[in-house]
């Protein structure tokens, strides 16, 4: 064991412990979430929880001893409070989506963001790996039938396609963020299953978004409106999936084009994101970034992409808070820190993921 490998190992594990600490996590539901008035909590929303599931299952393929397991244990024991029904979770048949926030009598619910049950799902095709679980595998597969279901059929749109960002019918954005990770699920799915048609969305959601968000400077933009207004900010997470998304269909087709793009993209993005750049945006894009940055290296090794990943772990690393181990950021203590469990961790040698 390398001096660096254990030190971000720790790092990992320290950062695992202080948000499991019983301030942050309520043991009885499974549940992250800060405590309000000494007996009541405000639960986290779905997308930290997928994060955080991310970044410990990312944690578990480095390191398998008992606390890690056991966090992993209480991912699927609280993923069933966000669901509609939490009685179809672990035997029921056809999509299935997730709430924004835990339901009622827990929370109050909210809409289902086809992005976050995408974070969900790859989280979920991690945990069947890391654990050798059908059962999370075939979860991952009923959420992908939901995510798909967010497919635009409006042949009036510009740009027609695209998955949108929630599942009311009033909302027409089409976000990089619900369709990127979306076909990484999708090429996942099929690469575990042979599902041909996962495959095929998973090359028709990918050929959009690069249609319909890809800009000049080589970077994906945040969306698109149905009158074709393209909100041009350029976040690490989007283009860390696409990223992702090409290096899979490369592993999966054997075609050279999708490599050819998610390396001309890295650079793209290696050449914006200097550490003064990643520190400006959320821990939880970066770590999306960084994994599917290491996704790509793993197939076309280039030692730049680690060393960005080492310089942005050791300098969150001076900014976090000694006596808690949690990260400033955003309005939610999960979202900032547990990003920092998975970078932590690729940094000392997991197998990196979409």
């Amino acid at each position: 064991m390398t001096d660096d490998h254990a030190t971000a190992t720790q790092r990992a594990l320290d950062t695992l412990a202080a948000i499991t600490n019983c301030r942050m996590f309520d043991r009885r539901r499974h549940l992250f979430g800060r405590r309000r008035w000494l007996i009541t909590r405000s639960y986290e929303a779905l997308w930290p929880f997928a994060d955080a599931w991310s970044a410990v299952v990312t944690l578990a393929s480095l390191d398998q001893r008992p606390e890690v397991q056991a966090a992993l244990d209480d991912f699927d024991e609280g993923l069933a409070a966000y669901a509609p029904d939490p009685s179809d979770v672990g035997d029921g048949a056809g999509p299935v989506g997730f709430e924004s926030y835990p339901v009622p009598p827990i929370g109050r619910g909210g809409d289902r963001f086809y992005d976050d049950n995408a974070w969900i799902g790859l989280a979920l095709v991690r945990q069947s790996q890391v654990r050798h679980d059908p059962r999370s595998l075939a979860l991952a597969r009923r959420v992908t039938g939901f995510v798909t279901s967010g497919w635009s059929s409006d042949p009036t749109w510009s740009r027609p396609g695209g998955i949108r960002w929630k599942e009311p019918a009033a909302n027409s954005s089409r976000h990089t963020c619900s369709n990127g990770p979306a076909a990484e699920l999708c090429a996942l799915v099929f690469e575990l299953t042979g599902d041909a048609d996962a495959l095929a969305w998973a090359v028709e959601i990918y050929q959009w978004v690069r249609s319909a968000l890809l800009g000049p400077d080589g970077l994906y933009a945040d969306r698109i409106t149905p009158e074709g207004t393209v909100e041009p900010t350029t976040w690490t997470y989007n283009q860390g999936t696409m990223i992702g998304a090409g290096a899979l269909l490369h592993r999966i087709t054997g075609e050279p084009r999708y490599l050819s793009e998610a390396t001309a993209t890295a650079a793209a993005a290696q050449e914006r994101y200097t550490l003064e750049a990643l520190m400006g945006q959320d821990a939880a894009f970066n770590a999306v970034y960084f994994r599917n940055l290491l996704l790509l290296d793993a197939v076309s090794p280039d030692p730049a992409y680690r060393a960005s990943a080492r310089s942005y772990a050791d300098a969150m690393w001076g900014q976090r808070d000694p006596r808690t181990g949690l990260f400033a950021g955003g309005s939610s203590p999960l979202n900032a820190t547990a990003p920092m469990i998975e970078i932590y961790a690729l940094v000392a040698g997991a197998e990196p993921h979409p």
